[in-house]
């Protein structure tokens, strides 16, 4: 049997009272992780809202959660108030920290969740208190040279921070070729996203319509999504097939794509909705025959991997990690911005010209995945560092 080790997991995106979605994907690795080990996830965030330090707590199983709002000051000289909120992000981690020793006593390796902005306390716990970390890495930031770059001074940070990691986990084969760049010394091993394999499961009761019934999934963000070219061919695609209808589904501001549906007559053919909870989620997946995403670059997103786990086919561009995954089983791959070829695929997909097999998608998913595949990936890498392998 496996030897349980105390994980502590730092997220620098963590769903929270400001933003509820965010690094969901994080703490769904947290669980997956918690399989095998025992697990506290620490996140803190400003709020401008309040006058001292606030503390959230909840409680699983294997599985707890921190999360710890600080004072932000906004008024006032901007120097001052970056000295004061610098001073309140410290007091907020070191509090936080000590109640995780409380808790668990001192970690046996530590979990950090997207490099930027909370790495640097990693390294300073490796530094100060001999804890190796690991490093599990989703966001576009790093891709260098990409659209979504961070920012040279932010780059060279997380250059440091990824150097001095253990073991750099990116979700992708994509990903690691760009943190390569960073950190070309580094061991890798690629573990992608999860999905709950009992929440999102194929829905052997679907009732059939005579429309196909299309989903997206995401933060509605223009320039990395392309929402606005996915509407360009929905548009065309209303003025050669009516039996479709689409559900556009975000935490973010859409306002824009309302808009702009209502300028390409699209109401017949578009339902939006805003921020739903994973439930909904998932029996909205169940409910559509295919996930569409037109995005202009990506990791590999979640909602791929929720897809998948329902059964469900992906038709999507053909981005960073994307292809990694989506092959012509289970899914239907175009060149980004080609607002032709999406046409062509959502015409023919329409057409029944493809003959996805949901068991075979589902199985795929299962293998790649589920909680229990990537909890095992995680506890095989804190293995060889904890044991300095």
């Amino acid at each position: 049997m496996n030897r349980r080790f105390k994980v502590l997991n730092i997220c620098s995106w963590y769903p929270n009272d400001f933003n509820p979605t965010l690094g969901n994907f994080v703490q769904k690795h947290a669980e997956s992780i918690s399989i095998q080990n025992d697990v506290i996830t620490l996140a803190i965030f400003p709020d401008s809202s309040t006058q001292k330090q606030r503390f959230v707590q909840n409680i699983g199983n294997n599985l707890e959660e921190i999360i710890i709002y600080y004072p932000k000051r906004i008024k006032g000289f901007y120097i001052f108030n970056l000295i004061r909120n610098f001073i309140a992000h410290v007091k907020a981690f070191n509090a936080g920290y000590a109640l995780v020793k409380s808790k668990m006593g001192k970690p046996d390796i530590v979990h950090l969740n997207i490099v930027y902005p909370l790495g640097i306390w990693a390294v300073w716990l490796k530094w100060i208190y001999k804890i190796p970390y690991v490093v599990t890495e989703n966001s576009t930031g790093l891709h260098v040279g990409g659209d979504n770059v961070y920012p040279k001074h932010i780059l060279k940070l997380c250059r440091f921070i990824l150097r001095n990691a253990d073991f750099l986990l990116p979700v992708s084969e994509n990903l690691k070729s760009n943190m390569k760049l960073l950190s070309p010394k580094s061991r890798f091993s690629i573990i992608s996203n999860v999905a709950d394999s009992k929440l999102f499961a194929p829905n052997k009761n679907k009732v059939q319509t005579d429309k196909k019934q299309f989903i997206h999934i995401s933060t509605a963000n223009d320039r990395h999504k392309n929402i606005s070219g996915m509407l360009r061919v929905l548009a065309e695609l209303s003025k050669q097939k009516t039996n479709f209808h689409f559900n556009f589904v975000s935490d973010g501001d859409y306002q824009y794509a309302i808009d702009l549906a209502k300028k390409l007559v699209l109401d017949e053919f578009i339902t939006f909705h805003s921020t739903k909870t994973t439930e909904e989620i998932s029996q909205m997946i169940q409910d559509s025959d295919a996930l569409v995403l037109f995005s202009n670059y990506e990791n590999f997103p979640c909602v791929i991997a929720e897809s998948f786990m329902c059964g469900i086919p992906v038709i999507s561009t053909n981005v960073n990690g994307i292809p990694e995954h989506v092959h012509s089983d289970n899914g239907i791959l175009v060149n980004r911005g080609d607002e032709a070829a999406l046409l062509t695929a959502l015409i023919d997909f329409i057409n029944d010209k493809y003959d996805f097999r949901s068991e075979q998608i589902r199985t795929y998913a299962l293998n790649h995945f589920s909680y229990e595949a990537v909890s095992t990936k995680f506890h095989e890498v804190y293995e060889k560092v904890i044991n300095r392998q």
